[in-house]
C-alpha cells in the first residue's frame, strides 16, 4: 500500500487573472505548478511595485492610462483609438472588467458606460457585440439578472491594448 500511483493527475490553479491546468504524471504536474506559482508570484510582486511607483496608475500594454480607481470613462476613451462602434463596445467591456473589476457585462451596461463617457452609443449595441463575437474578441458568459452577459477573450484584451498603443 506504500506504493505511489503512476496514474495521470490533473490540477488547475488560478492566481488573479493567471490560470494553469496541467495533466500528467504527478511529478510532472508538481513541477509545472511550482513553476507557474513562482512566475505568478514574481508577476504579482512586479505589479505591486509598479503600482506603488506609479501611485496607482494602471498600465494597458506599455501605456499608462491613469489612476485605476478614479479613471473616468471619458478619460479612458480619450486614451484609445476606438473610432468604430465595434471597437467602442470592446473598449467598454474592457473598462467594465479591468477598471470596474466586474466579472462580466451586459449590453445595457455597455450603453450606460458609453453615455457616461459622452460617446454616442451604437444604434444597435447587440450588433456591435455580435461583431466582436464573430472576431473572437467577446464571448457569452451566460445570463445575469435575466440579461445576456459577456466577457472579453484574451484576444479581446490584446485588441484593446493595441488600441491604447495606437491612440494614446
Amino acid at each position: 500500500m506504500g506504493k505511489q500511483s503512476s496514474q495521470p493527475v490533473t490540477m488547475r490553479v488560478r492566481i488573479g487573472d493567471a490560470e494553469i491546468e496541467v495533466t500528467g504524471p504527478p511529478s510532472f504536474v508538481d513541477a509545472r505548478i511550482a513553476e507557474f506559482m513562482k512566475q505568478a508570484t514574481a508577476t504579482a510582486q512586479r505589479g505591486q511595485s509598479a503600482l506603488e511607483a506609479g501611485k496607482g496608475e494602471d498600465v494597458i500594454g506599455d501605456n499608462v492610462i491613469g489612476d485605476k480607481k478614479g479613471l473616468a470613462p471619458g478619460q479612458f476613451f480619450k486614451k484609445l483609438n476606438s473610432k468604430s462602434d465595434v471597437n467602442a463596445v470592446l473598449a467598454a467591456g474592457y473598462y467594465m472588467e479591468k477598471v470596474k473589476a466586474q466579472e462580466n457585462f451586459t449590453a445595457l451596461e455597455i450603453r450606460d458606460l458609453l453615455g457616461q463617457a459622452k460617446r454616442q452609443p451604437p444604434k444597435n449595441i447587440n450588433d456591435a457585440i455580435n461583431g466582436n463575437i464573430k472576431k473572437g474578441l467577446i464571448m457569452s458568459a451566460g445570463d445575469r439578472d435575466s440579461r445576456m452577459a459577456f466577457v472579453l477573450t484574451t484576444d479581446g484584451e490584446d485588441a484593446v491594448q493595441n488600441m491604447a498603443k495606437l491612440g494614446g
